[in-house]
């Protein structure tokens, strides 16, 4: 009697109130939807590949065509299972001062957000362009590859000269040898300057 006394001023000396104890029943029931819940993600997940390998028995059946409705299928039943663990193993159903609801609700808002710009950068990172995209090992191989195609064409590619040091002689007959023709030539490359000394 004392200590059903102690406890019933403990409870209003602290403001806190007794824990919601659940029964049995309430228990297995939750146990079996969180239990049948996660046989039917398995049984989804197998069903949408076609096949599954049992004990190292293959099986191969009719593929579910869920499309791209297996992510959104996944994610609601895990958020059912969430909602039955949070809600029942986590007593948050029977909460008095919805502390404890705020803190769940702020975490999952932020794991959403989590899970939404991760899907914005897995779903759309092959229609960017820009160079910046384009990761840093990539681009160096493409560099190094650009080289090494330098250098197989380079010999095809060699510059010939346009003007040769002797002159061809088919075009141009053959060079005068004579002292005539040496005087003419350098009669012909005179500059200007040396003819005003003259």
């Amino acid at each position: 009697m004392a200590d059903h006394a102690h406890s019933e001023g403990h409870d209003e000396h602290t403001g806190h109130g007794s824990h919601h104890v659940f029964d049995a029943a309430t228990l297995k029931k939750t146990f079996a939807i969180l239990v049948g819940l996660t046989i039917l993600t398995v049984v989804l997940a197998l069903w949408e590949r076609g096949f599954a390998n049992v004990f190292g028995l293959e099986l191969t059946y009719p593929a579910l065509p869920v499309g791209f409705l297996s992510v959104p299928l996944a994610l609601g039943i895990a958020a059912t299972k969430v909602y039955w663990v949070a809600s029942r193993f986590m007593g948050l159903k029977f909460e008095t001062t919805k502390t404890n609801t705020l803190v769940f609700l702020g975490s999952t808002a932020f794991l959403l957000v989590f899970f939404g710009f991760t899907f914005l950068d897995f779903a759309f990172r092959g229609t960017f362009e820009e160079l910046s995209a384009v990761p840093t090992d990539v681009l160096e191989e493409e560099a190094l590859q650009a080289q090494e195609t330098e250098a197989e064409i380079a010999e095809e590619f060699e510059a010939v000269p346009l003007v040769r040091e002797t002159p061809d002689a088919d075009l141009f007959g053959a060079p005068e040898t004579d002292a005539a023709g040496s005087q003419a030539l350098d009669a012909a490359v005179t500059t200007p300057s040396e003819t005003a000394t003259e």
